[in-house]
Order: structure tokens, then C-alpha cells, then sequence
């Protein structure tokens, strides 16, 4: 099975309420994409025709991601920004799985 084919989202950003579904399947395509290098070069409009929505809803939803600290973007000129995910998601969840 080939890995790098499958986005990963983590456990604590699945349960948090403050953010969107389609937030949360935009940061598991970006932690695909920075995997290599550490950050992507992204435009709003590849993400999304990846995700199948508009660029105006890529805007909204990269800054959900980035008020709850979940990506940090770094602007180099006013089209070029470097995306960064947030490695320091502190938080323990309970996982009480019911037989």
C-alpha cells in the first residue's frame, strides 16, 4: 500500500468543533503536500480543483485552519506564500470505543 496516496488527518483536529469538515479534508491534502519539504507553494487554485470548491472558499478555509493554529502561512511576495502545518497540536483525546 502506498502511502503518500492517502491524506492523514489527526484525531484531535477530527473532533474539534471549531472547524469545518471541509477544513479538516483541506489539511489532510496539506499535510500530503508538505510532506517532502516541510511546506507547499499551493495556489488557492489547485487546492481547489483538488476539492472540487472555489478559490474563495480555499481562502476561507485556509484562514479557518490558521486562526486555530492549525497551518501557518508565510507570504514571500503578494501570489507566493509558503503553507506550514502546525506540528505542535497539544491536546489528548479520549477515545472510548463500546463493545
Amino acid at each position: 500500500m502506498n502511502y503518500d496516496n492517502y491524506i492523514k488527518i489527526p484525531i484531535v483536529l477530527l473532533s474539534d468543533t471549531n472547524v469545518s469538515s471541509s477544513a479538516k479534508l483541506l489539511y489532510g491534502l496539506l499535510v500530503l503536500l508538505t510532506y517532502q519539504e516541510g511546506y507547499c507553494y499551493a495556489n488557492n487554485s489547485y487546492l481547489a480543483d483538488k476539492l472540487n470548491v472555489g478559490t474563495r472558499a480555499i481562502t476561507r478555509l485556509l484562514k479557518e485552519l490558521s486562526d486555530n493554529n492549525y497551518i501557518k502561512m508565510e507570504f514571500k511576495h503578494k501570489f507566493i506564500r509558503k503553507i506550514f502545518i502546525v506540528n505542535e497540536i497539544n491536546a489528548s483525546i479520549s477515545l472510548d470505543y463500546k463493545d
